[in-house]
């Protein structure tokens, strides 16, 4: 019994997604007609509403909506229906029909006027207005499915497509097309692609696909091919309009790409007469400068020996293309943090003072107190202003040892923990 009750209930529920109601079963959820562009609908599961749906054709029992607009001129247009797939159970009526309105409210069944015949069809068929449309005007299109005919008891279940043409709808369609000027590049060239746009006076957006998938998407139609790091196509996609969306996509560019990087590493720390490892990495043949402090200059990760505090330039060359980027190696004091203060405002050491600190802007300073609560932090450090005078929340705190965290800033070898007492 649990097995035929779930399969009933799977079953249920199979049936209810196969009956879900179209999108544009309503007037207020009308679909969009737009030149050019084919739409597929249907009446299957479509349900009635007595306020919007009319009975000037058949009275109406499956009906769906479309809306659209004309352009600039106005004039003919053509709605044609194609590809018509019934329900060939004989209790399913096996045709359809359309109906233009104007309307000054719409779906407003009171203030429908009728802009066509009432137009049957079993097969591919088209529906004409009755009289040329009005320039940049909305119009109306209500689809009913029949549910009349000898042993007809259901409306028509019909698939179709729906497509409108005409000089009411003729446009310029927007076009796009995208150049480059140089297209053999090194990784992180800058080169300029032109992107040129014909007949979108509407809002657009554009989505740039490198080998196919999507890199970036933006409204401006800019691309930067200082991001890419492989060789590729590129082509893009344009979107344009408001009430209707056309879509152009450009022939690809290709790019031919040399890989190439440089990372010299974190910043270091020696004591005199100490040495460290570089820790360099990149794509292609590594150089290092100066070479003289270093066992091999050509090499990745050689060891640094200098006497005093240098720089060092890591250049990665990979046919005709180079990056370069650099690390310091500090020798000897960095920064020198006291380790106590006096704060009994004598003017003498009554705020701590932490030696070099100008030269880290960036540094941040925190102070917690013995039970783990933080009385103190800023970032900056460089100027009396920004100095710890022992207090918290502006109150003077009690003689006691506290313990300091000093970031410079600059990796992890940049960071100083400790303690700092305060004497009165």
């Amino acid at each position: 019994m649990r097995l035929k009750l779930l399969s009933i209930t799977i079953l249920s529920f199979l049936a209810n997604v196969a009956m879900a109601q179209p999108a544009n079963d309503s007037c207020s959820d009308a679909e969009r007609l737009c030149g050019a562009q084919v739409l597929s609908g249907t009446t299957t599961a479509a349900t009635t509403n007595s306020t919007e749906d009319d009975l000037y054709c058949s009275i109406p029992s499956a009906t769906v909506w479309y809306k659209f607009t004309t352009n600039s001129n106005g004039g003919n247009a053509t709605i044609s229906f194609s590809n018509l797939n019934f329900n060939a159970d004989p209790t399913y009526g096996q045709s359809i029909e359309a109906m233009i309105y104007s309307t000054t409210t719409p779906c407003d069944q009171n203030n429908y006027v009728p802009y066509s015949l009432c137009t049957t069809g079993s097969t591919d068929f088209t529906i004409v207005p009755a009289a040329a449309l009005n320039p940049n005007s909305t119009y109306y299109l209500m689809v009913n499915g029949v549910n009349t005919g000898v042993g007809v008891t259901n409306s028509a279940e019909c698939d179709f497509d729906i497509t409108i043409s005409g000089e009411a709808m003729d446009s310029l369609y927007p076009t796009a097309s995208i150049s480059a000027f140089d297209t053999i590049l090194c990784q992180g060239d800058v080169v300029a692609v032109e992107t040129i746009i014909a007949n979108c006076s509407d809002t657009a957006s554009f989505d740039w696909y490198y080998n196919n998938s999507l890199f970036v998407s933006n409204s401006t139609g800019e691309f930067n091919t200082a991001d890419l790091s492989e060789s590729g196509y590129l082509k893009l996609i344009m979107n344009c309009g408001n009430l209707c969306v056309y879509r152009d996509t450009t022939d690809s560019i290709y790019f031919d790409v040399t890989t190439i990087s440089a990372d010299a590493g974190p910043d270091k720390f020696i004591a005199e007469g100490d040495f460290v490892t570089l820790e360099g990495n990149g794509d292609g043949a590594p150089t290092w400068t100066p070479a003289g402090t270093l066992t091999d200059a050509f090499v990745f990760e050689p060891s640094a020996f200098p006497e005093n505090t240098t720089t060092y330039f890591l250049t990665v060359t990979n046919g005709s293309c180079e990056a370069t980027d650099s690390v310091n190696v500090f020798v000897g004091e960095v920064v020198s943090i006291f380790s106590a203060f006096t704060p009994n405002n004598d003017d003498i050491n009554d705020k701590w003072v932490i030696k070099n600190s100008s030269e880290y802007p960036n540094m941040e300073v925190t102070v917690y107190d013995r039970s783990g609560q933080r009385v103190f932090n800023t970032t900056g450090y460089s100027t009396p202003d920004k100095w710890w005078d022992g207090t918290y929340k502006g109150k003077p705190l009690p003689v006691s040892t506290y313990f300091y965290v000093v970031d410079l800033k600059i990796g992890d070898d940049g960071i100083f923990k400790g303690q700092v007492n305060i004497i009165r």
